[in-house]
């Protein structure tokens, strides 16, 4: 699988990179055979732009290459790990019992439903703070007209 990540500075999205995927190590009914962390490279801006020195976004990639034993282990494993990409070599072909395969959609489900719970709170939160925001216009609007008359008057 591959896992990526991207932030800044550069030392610490290798350090943290790094981290998350050696937990793989840990996890039971995985045997890890390799990981593979890219240097980080600069995530490009619009076309000819690019950010500001310091404030530069970087990426980099982690290749994990392992076995386990189960497809339910690989599949607690993606969302676990949340790769960008995922490469089953073997078997070619995969048998999941019936209580497999409902274990496995239910945890998308549920996912699912949780995600779309966060996105929902983040949508209200926007909508209040801009509420907010649109409040301190009129605001300061107003103390700025008030300020205006005051200094006419003398």
């Amino acid at each position: 699988m591959i896992v990526e990540m991207a932030g800044r500075p550069a030392e610490h999205l290798t350090e943290s990179l790094e981290k998350h995927v050696e937990i793989l190590h840990k996890v039971e009914d995985l045997e890890v055979h390799s990981i593979k962390v890219s240097e980080p490279r600069v995530i490009e801006m619009e076309e000819g732009k690019k950010a500001p020195k310091g404030e530069e976004m970087f990426t980099a990639f982690a290749e994990c290459d392992f076995e386990c034993d189960s497809f339910a282990r690989l599949s607690e494993t993606m969302f676990d790990f949340m790769p960008s990409s995922v490469e089953v070599i073997e078997p070619s072909n995969v048998k999941l019992e019936m209580s497999e395969a409902t274990d496995l959609l239910n945890n998308i489900s549920g996912r699912m439903h949780r995600y779309d719970e966060i996105a929902k709170i983040a949508g209200e939160r926007l909508r209040q703070a801009a509420v907010t925001v649109e409040n301190m216009k009129k605001v300061l609007t107003e103390r700025d007209e008030e300020i205006a008359k005051l200094k006419k008057k003398k």
